[in-house]
C-alpha cells in the first residue's frame, strides 16, 4: 500500500473515531447506518455479523479496479479483492481498538478512496508534477511518522516498570504537591462593570479588608459573603462559602499559600487576576504514597520516557527561528513533562475551585477557573 494511502487511511481513522464515539443511537450512527449500501442492511437484517464471516471471506469485491498496476496490452477489465484478513490488518495497524460503527464506516471509505484512486491512477495523474511532487512528501511524512511512533512506542515500553524506590524518593521530595485539605473562600469581583474605575476597585479592596478583620473575629463565612454581595449590589448569584476540598497543587500562586497556615487561620486579602479573596484553612492532610501512587507512576513514566527521548535525541540540537513561529523565545525540541494531579470523580468534584464572577457581562454564570 502506498504511503499516500496510508496517510488518507489516517484521516479516515480520524472520522471513524469521531462517529465511534457517539451512542448507538444517536443521529450520527443512525444516519450512518441508513447511508449503508441496502445489501450491507441486508446482511446486518439477516444477522449476520464480522465475527461469523472466515478470514478469507472477501469483504468487498471491487469491478473495474486493479490490485496490481496494468501491464502494458493487457485487459481493461479487471478486479480486486479484499478479503476480511486484509482488511482487519488494515483497521487494526491503525485504529486497534475501534468500535464496530468506526471500522465498518473506514472499510466503506477505504474502498471509494481506493476506487477512486484507481481511476485517477488509470487516467496516469500521479505523472502530473504537482500530484508527483505530492505524493513525494506525503510518503516521506507518513515514513517520518512511523518511525518516530515506533521510537515513541518502544521508550515508553522500557519507561513503564517504575521502581518502588523511585516513586518514594519522588513522593518525599514532592510532598507539598500531595497536600490537600478543606478551604473556606469569601470573594470580592474587581471589576463590576465593563469598564473599571480607580475608585471602585479601591472600595472594593477596602470592602475585602473589612471582610477579613470580621472573618479573623469569628463572623461566619456565609453571612459575610453575602453581606458583600448585598452592600456592593451585585445582582448574582452569591459564591458559597462552604468549606471546599483542595490541593495545593490546583491553586494558582498566591491562592496555595494558604496551605502554609495552621488549620484555623486566615490568610491576608489576595489580589488574584480578577477578585480579592480572602481564604481560610479549615483543615490540613497529606494525601497518602498507596493513594498518590497512581499519579506519581504516571507522571514519571512521562517524564521517564521524556528523558529517554533526549538522551537517543543528544545529538540532535533544533535552532528554532521565534519570529516564523510568533513567539517570543525558541521551544524546546523534547520539553520535560509536567505533573498533573489525578483524582477521583469524586475527588475532583471536591477539589474544583469556587465559581468566579466575570466582568465580561453584569448577570452572566460565573465560569470556574480551570484546574
Amino acid at each position: 500500500m502506498s504511503a499516500a494511502v496510508l496517510l488518507w487511511a489516517g484521516l479516515l481513522r480520524g472520522q471513524a473515531k469521531q462517529e465511534g464515539t457517539a451512542t448507538f443511537n444517536s443521529p450520527a450512527n443512525l444516519a450512518a447506518q441508513a447511508a449503508l449500501e441496502p445489501k450491507a442492511r441486508h446482511a446486518l437484517v439477516a444477522g449476520q455479523s464480522r465475527q461469523d464471516l472466515s478470514p478469507n471471506t472477501p469483504v468487498v469485491t471491487v469491478e473495474g479496479v486493479c490490485s496490481q498496476p496494468r501491464k502494458v496490452g493487457t485487459a481493461d477489465s479487471c478486479t480486486t479483492v479484499i478479503t476480511r484478513a486484509q482488511m482487519d490488518s488494515l483497521i487494526d495497524a491503525l485504529e486497534p481498538n475501534a468500535p464496530a460503527i468506526a471500522r465498518r464506516q473506514f472499510a466503506i471509505n477505504y474502498v471509494r478512496l481506493l476506487t477512486a484512486a484507481g481511476v485517477a491512477e488509470r487516467k496516469h495523474l500521479e505523472k502530473e508534477p504537482e500530484v508527483a511532487n505530492e505524493l513525494q512528501m506525503q510518503e516521506k511524512i507518513v515514513r517520518m511518522q512511523v518511525l518516530a511512533n515506533t521510537l515513541y512506542r518502544r521508550l515508553q515500553t522500557q519507561a513503564s516498570n517504575v521502581p518502588a524506590a523511585e516513586i518514594e524518593k519522588y513522593y518525599a521530595e514532592h510532598r507539598a504537591n500531595f497536600e490537600r485539605g478543606q478551604v473556606r473562600r469569601l470573594l470580592i469581583p474587581k471589576v463590576i462593570a465593563t469598564n473599571a474605575d480607580t475608585a471602585g476597585a479601591a472600595s472594593r479592596k477596602a470592602k475585602a479588608d473589612e471582610l477579613r478583620a470580621r472573618a479573623a473575629d469569628g463572623e461566619d463565612f456565609d453571612q459575610l459573603q453575602q453581606t458583600a454581595y448585598k452592600d456592593l449590589e451585585l445582582k448574582m448569584a452569591v459564591n458559597s462559602a462552604k468549606p471546599s476540598l483542595l490541593r495545593r497543587s490546583n491553586l494558582p500562586a498566591g491562592e496555595d499559600s494558604v496551605f502554609d497556615l495552621k488549620p484555623g487561620e486566615i490568610s491576608p486579602v489576595i489580589e488574584a487576576q480578577d477578585a480579592f479573596l480572602v481564604l481560610k484553612l479549615e483543615s490540613k492532610e497529606l494525601i497518602p504514597i498507596e493513594e498518590a501512587r497512581p499519579e506519581i507512576v504516571s507522571f514519571l513514566q512521562r517524564e521517564r520516557t521524556q528523558q529517554g527521548l533526549r538522551d537517543v535525541t543528544e545529538s540532535a540540537k533544533a535552532h528554532f527561528n521565534p519570529a516564523y513561529l510568533d513567539m517570543s523565545a525558541a521551544p524546546d525540541l523534547f520539553p520535560p513533562p509536567v505533573l498533573t494531579p489525578l483524582g477521583t470523580p469524586s475527588n475532583l468534584k471536591a477539589s474544583r475551585p469556587m465559581r468566579r464572577w466575570t466582568s465580561r457581562s453584569r448577570g452572566a454564570p460565573a465560569t470556574s477557573r480551570p484546574h
